[in-house]
């Protein structure tokens, strides 16, 4: 046999026991190989550890430490519960840890056991007391600094092993605690990170995710203010990921997002910046004419904003020269930059003011001029 043995029922069949619990095995094993084949073990929900603050009657300062409700699975799929919040004993971790380091952290596991609970007696039987329901319940211990490493680090167990053989090693690590010793005896801090770790949650084994409404979200955490990236269709049918930060049910006010077509929005800075490719251009321009761009560099490259162009232009000098004026007298006139810029589509603008040295305020004629420029473009 190379499968799971799934019983079958026929009319007028008497059920025993032993086919009840073949039933429930049955559906038992499913549940242990669908966690362990298709998921990935740790906390699933709940099981914090809660510390209280308080005080004895000598004035040292503890902390009454509980599991707090939720539910976990171990690498053998089982599923560990717990309904109510779980008390930490002080007096148990001294039983499982000698000497403890006030500034230690202690790792916090919890196992699943089978505890059986005897049912009510039953007639005709001699008042004979049968186990007829099983407590899937959990144990708490503790380990010395460094120990919950082999627990994070152990792979889940394979299907041919099927229920698996539970051992002292399949544990889920759900914390760490302080210890203060004589004449305290009590716990003094919790964490859900310490000794360079943290606790670890349960994942999702899979190659495809499809989202069913055209977007797909993963959130850092279930409620609340968390960081979100998200994979978005829109209307128009594009598409946007983006990453940010969310509050609640509000939307993303994202920091980084990148569209269908490549175009990458960002809040902060790149780091390493990228390395852009410089080209030059230089040369002498007349008042009106649109300066070229480099050897190599495109329009469209300019007008998508993929290279930058850094212009500086230079009047081009000119000695007195005689001129016309408006009076129609013809006299050396003096030259002075009336204007000497570029465009932003790069047209050069450059002219000259040449004034009657004796009468400057209005004796004068603006002419068109020539202008050196230098063109640096700049971009991936």
């Amino acid at each position: 046999m190379t499968g799971p043995l799934r019983p079958t029922y026929s009319e007028g069949q008497i059920l025993g026991a032993s086919d009840l619990n073949a039933q429930l095995t049955y559906e038992r094993l499913g549940a242990v190989l669908h966690d362990r084949t298709e998921h990935l073990w740790g906390v699933a929900q709940g099981l914090a550890l809660t510390a209280t603050s308080n005080t004895d009657t000598g004035g040292n300062k503890f902390v009454d430490v509980s599991l707090s409700p939720g539910r976990a699975v171990d690498r053998l799929g089982r599923s560990i519960v717990a309904t109510t919040a779980v008390p930490l004993d002080p007096a148990a971790f001294l039983q499982q840890i000698a000497n403890p380091g006030k500034t230690d952290f202690f790792p916090v596991f919890i196992q699943a056991i089978d505890v059986p609970q005897p049912g009510s007696s039953q007639p005709g039987k001699c008042a004979v007391s049968l186990t007829t329901r099983i407590e899937e319940s959990l144990q708490v211990s503790f380990g010395n600094p460094g120990s919950e490493i082999a627990i994070l680090d152990q792979d889940p167990a394979t299907v041919d092993e099927g229920f698996g053989t539970p051992g002292l090693a399949d544990k889920v690590l759900v914390g760490w605690v302080q210890f203060a010793a004589d004449p305290v005896n009590k716990f003094t801090a919790v964490a859900a990170r310490a000794n360079g770790v943290a606790v670890r949650y349960v994942g999702v084994v899979a190659s495809d995710v499809v989202a069913g409404g055209g977007a797909l979200t993963l959130h850092t955490r279930s409620g609340g203010a968390r960081f979100a990236l998200s994979l978005a269709e829109n209307p128009s049918g594009g598409c946007l990921l983006a990453f940010g930060k969310q509050d609640g049910a509000n939307p993303i006010v994202p920091t980084f997002s990148v569209d269908e077509k490549g175009n990458v929005t960002y809040a902060g800075t790149l780091s390493p910046a990228p390395v852009s490719k410089t080209q030059a251009e230089s040369g002498i321009a007349y008042d009106g004419v649109r300066l070229p761009l480099p050897a190599g560099v495109t329009e469209d490259q300019f007008a998508q904003g993929k290279v930058r162009a850094h212009i500086l232009v230079t009047p081009w000098p000119h000695p007195p020269t005689r001129q016309i004026m408006p009076d129609g007298k013809s006299l050396v006139a003096l030259p002075f930059v009336e204007t000497c810029s570029v465009d932003d589509d790069r047209t050069v603008r450059s002219s000259i003011r040449w004034v009657d040295p004796a009468n400057a305020d209005t004796n004068y004629v603006v002419l068109p001029s020539a202008c050196s420029y230098l063109l640096v473009a700049s971009g991936q």
